[in-house]
Formats: C-alpha cells, sequence, structure tokens
C-alpha cells in the first residue's frame, strides 16, 4: 500500500488513474501524490532526457526576453512580492532550468545562485547566460548553513522525490527570516475540478485527460492547506498567498489548439470569481530550526 510522503500515514482513496499509474489522496493531511513516486536514481535519470528538455515548456524558460510572454509576466509578479519581503541579497533559484529568472533577479538586484538536476539547461545557463548554476540537487551542492536571504521554487515543488528532507534542506541553508517563494498549480483550482467532473463522467475512461492535470514528471499535487502544513512542518511560516491564471494563451511559444484557448480562458475567468484559480504563488518566512 502506497504511503504519503508528507506525513506517513497509509490511508488514501484513488483519486483518478492516468497511463502512468494512480493518483492518490492522502486521508490524513489531504495531500495528493502519485502511487508510485518516482524516486532515486531514477528521479535523477528522467531528468537527464535530452528530448524532455526541448520540450515547449521548458524551451520557453530558454528563450524568455518578451515581458508579456510567460514564463516572464508570472517572474515579474513573483520577484515584486519577494523584494516588499525581504531586501535584496543572496538568491537561490531551486530547479533554474535555463536561468530566465536568475537574469531577472540579478537586474532587481539580488546576487543569485541557481541549481538545475537537468545537465543541458544548467550548462547553458553557465555558458551562455554566465550564470552561477550548480548541476545536480540542492542538498548535493551543500551550500553553507544560513547562506541564502531567499529561496525560490518555480514550478519545483511538486517534482521532489522527498518533499520533507528537501525543504529540511533548504531551510538550512536560508538565513534567519529568509524568504521562501514557492509557485505551483492549485489543486484545489476550478479547472482541475472540471477536469475531474469530465472524467468521472467519461466513467474513468478519459485517462489521457487526466495526464494533462497529473504531468508525469510530477510526484505532488499541493492546495493551499497542504503546501501551508508542508510549510509549516519545515519550520516556515507562510507570508502571502496569492493565486494566478493558468493565463495558456500568454505561452506563445507553446502550440496550445484555439478552442483550448478560449476554454481555459472561460475557466479562468470564473475561477476568478470563485476564488480558486490555477496557480499559486506562496511566500514563507523561515522561523525556528526544524
Amino acid at each position: 500500500m502506497a504511503t504519503c510522503y508528507i506525513c506517513g500515514s497509509n490511508k488514501n482513496r484513488s483519486l483518478c488513474e492516468i497511463p502512468i499509474g494512480v493518483i492518490l489522496r492522502c486521508l490524513e493531511c489531504d495531500t495528493v501524490y502519485r502511487a508510485a513516486v518516482v524516486r532515486g536514481d531514477e528521479h535523477s535519470r528522467l531528468y537527464q532526457s535530452e528530448a524532455m528538455m526541448e520540450t515547449p515548456f521548458y524551451l520557453a524558460n530558454k528563450m524568455a526576453v518578451d515581458p508579456k510572454v510567460e514564463p516572464m509576466p508570472t517572474f515579474a509578479r513573483g520577484l515584486k512580492r519577494l523584494k516588499e519581503l525581504r531586501t535584496p541579497g543572496r538568491l537561490l533559484d531551486v530547479g533554474c532550468s535555463y536561468g530566465a529568472f536568475m537574469v531577472l533577479a540579478q537586474r532587481a538586484g539580488w546576487n543569485t545562485s541557481g541549481v538545475e538536476l537537468s545537465k543541458s539547461p544548467a550548462k547553458f545557463a553557465r555558458e551562455e547566460r554566465h550564470l552561477d548554476v550548480f548541476s545536480g540537487t540542492v542538498e548535493q551542492a551543500a551550500y553553507p548553513e544560513g547562506y541564502f536571504d531567499a529561496v525560490t521554487l518555480w514550478d519545483v515543488v511538486e517534482h521532489f522525490d522527498d518533499p520533507v528532507s528537501t525543504m529540511a534542506e533548504i531551510h538550512r541553508i536560508m538565513a534567519p527570516g529568509g524568504i521562501l517563494l514557492v509557485f505551483t498549480i492549485n489543486q484545489e483550482s476550478l479547472l482541475t475540478a472540471v477536469g475531474h467532473i469530465l472524467y468521472k463522467l467519461s466513467l474513468n475512461r478519459w485517462k489521457h485527460l487526466m495526464g494533462l492535470f497529473y504531468d508525469i514528471h510530477h510526484n505532488f499535487f499541493f492546495s493551499p492547506h497542504t503546501i501551508t502544513s508542508l510549510l509549516k512542518r519545515s519550520a516556515f511560516e507562510v507570508a502571502d498567498i496569492q493565486f494566478g491564471a493558468a493565463n495558456v494563451h500568454r505561452w506563445r511559444i507553446v502550440p496550445i489548439s484555439p478552442l483550448m484557448i478560449f476554454g481555459s480562458d472561460v475557466i479562468d475567468f470564473l475561477s476568478g470569481l470563485v476564488k480558486r484559480r490555477y496557480r499559486m504563488f506562496v511566500y514563507a518566512r523561515k522561523t525556528a530550526a526544524v
């Protein structure tokens, strides 16, 4: 029986089945996770695929320049709030990809470092953007204790193979009062809820539809409640949670059908009315030791 990597409980229920397996909800802490979490060497190998690094969403980070095209508007919004919460100093971007956010943060006065598990984006960030990027995990980087004033996780926390352990390491390397920014999908969003309704209407046959919501590279899926619980468990105090729309029309490098764009924009509008938007900006302050 699958065990929750957040609270350790083996009490769960199935939410849906996708081509790569079953998605579960923990009945103790409410965290949603893959029944077969990809871990260890298998997890590391998954991020060395050159083909994956050349897919549109990763290339959007590689080519990021236009402030109106994602991911740049999202990066700018997060950076603005981060600066309001902490005076610029040392910043670590965990899972920095090709380094687009680091460039933006440097312009805002931050002294940036990055960690990236995938070798080719890390190499690009170092050689083409001249950034300080470590190839590997944040644990392997072994930064000094209390070194960073801010740490950012852009679409990264859902990829971790052991969130509790990794968050403990992030806590260790942050300065007292440092700010952690976690940007991730909101499991309680209206868009995700619509996906589940369609899945049920199909009598659980539309597994590939649910694969759009539960990406093959994602192990965990957080709501405002569950991400707050994880951060509290890791000795962080949430300072602010903001929400954002999916805004698929802004991903101009990503091939998306006009019908999907229209449908997503309608749901984005409705999700704003019911306060169940698709993405979360979570800002948390380091507190006492874990």
